[in-house]
């Protein structure tokens, strides 16, 4: 049982809080909603990009991937398919040719059946249809800012966390029977009038998705400030195994082997290890001279379960150096592979993108039920305020 001064005092934090945050919450709800399905999305709004005219065999995927090298001697391709399909373009991701990582990062679009460019997109957000989805990712997560939106937007995260509990506690009954009093809180009475309906309906939805949302909440906390809070307690805890990206890279020597020869020496010591995934792609660390193959279970690149399994060889003498397995490694580092499958939606496939998606919904639907009933109750406290005031007048 809640004692009711408690109780007013949770309210007005309660109100005042998602006053503050509403905007922004409403926004990364939106957004949110949409970024679900991010790719799908972005196929849809640029076929031109995605859709190859070509319908013959796809060429070998590391081939491909040298012919564009050859036919851009100045671009250096860092990330690149493994599972081509015709009619639908390769995307790969290339940089310019000794430049910083990073810098100058592009999206290429190549026939896989012709090596044929269809297009390029430079790795920026922007409001024209190609760059339209990362622009509304970088709305969501930082606001556009940067870093500092970043930061503000893990507080607004941390605020709707706090909503969310302050939320449940509002709802639990002030008196006995307590299962009696609270049973009828995750009902709508929908003969009820209106800020009646809107109350049942802003209480009940947040009971019946508050695990969800929470779960939501807490992992937007965790990736807005994961450099800054997660990764120091994960290894002041449960440290990951060691990795190539804790220690300086060491002095190339020797020729760099070509991406068919890295891929192959990768999947090569995948499968001595019983790796039964399907190799998704092929990446370049050119700061560490490290080639990566991803393996899925789709052979696309996917956020399944906690992520693909990744396996590095030296780029110029093949040998294995890091398996980035989180299916093997610490609590910690599975704990760091979960937030962003948990929060995208992709952790269990299709049918947790859609739970997402419905989540955002009930954010939105709860963020103009807040308001709502916060607008119809203004009226008689302003009223009560005033009259208090003249009575101690």
């Amino acid at each position: 049982m809640t004692n009711p001064k408690t109780h007013y005092l949770w309210v007005q934090i309660h109100r005042y809080v998602g006053l503050v945050v509403l905007a922004f919450l409403f926004m990364a709800a939106d957004t949110g909603c949409l970024l679900v399905f991010r790719g799908d999305l972005d196929h849809a709004l640029n076929p031109d990009l995605y859709t190859a005219p070509a319908t013959g065999a796809p060429i070998a995927p590391t081939e491909l991937v040298q012919r564009v090298m050859l036919a851009y001697p100045d671009l250096e391709v860092t990330a690149a398919p493994l599972q081509l399909r015709a009619g639908q373009a390769a995307v790969m991701q290339v940089e310019a040719r000794g430049g910083a990582p990073g810098q100058g990062a592009k999206d290429i679009f190549v026939d896989p059946a012709t090596d044929a460019i269809l297009g390029m997109r430079e790795d920026r957000p922007g409001w024209d249809r190609p760059h339209l989805m990362r622009g509304l990712y970088f709305l969501h997560y930082t606001l556009l800012a940067g870093d500092i939106g970043r930061w503000f937007m893990g507080l607004v995260a941390a605020a709707w966390a706090l909503e969310n509990l302050i939320g449940l506690y509002l709802t639990l009954p002030t008196g006995l029977p307590f299962w009696k009093r609270w049973t009828p809180i995750w009902k709508v009475n929908l003969k009820a009038k209106l800020p009646r309906v809107m109350l049942d309906l802003h209480r009940a939805s947040g009971l019946w998705v508050f695990i969800g949302v929470l779960i939501l909440s807490l992992t937007s906390v965790g990736l807005n400030f994961y450099s800054e809070m997660v990764d120091p307690l994960v290894m002041a805890i449960s440290p990951p195994k060691p990795s190539p990206w804790d220690r300086a890279p060491a002095a190339a020597t020797g020729p760099a082997l070509s991406y068919t020869t890295a891929a192959d020496a990768a999947i090569g010591y995948a499968r001595r290890d019983g790796v039964k995934l399907t190799p998704a792609s092929v990446t370049f660390d050119k700061a560490h001279d490290l080639f990566g193959v991803a393996f899925t279970h789709s052979g696309r690149m996917e956020y399944s379960g906690l992520g693909p399994k990744t396996y590095y060889v030296d780029d110029h003498t093949g040998r294995l150096v890091y398996v980035d397995s989180p299916y093997a490694d610490s609590g910690g580092r599975k704990l760091e592979r979960s937030l962003y499958p948990l929060h995208s939606g992709q952790v269990f496939g299709l049918a947790t993108r859609w739970l997402v998606m419905l989540l955002g919904v009930s954010i939105l639907e709860m963020s103009v039920t807040g308001v709502i009933v916060w607008w119809k109750k203004r009226g008689p406290r302003v009223a009560q305020r005033k009259a208090r005031r003249l009575k101690a007048a």
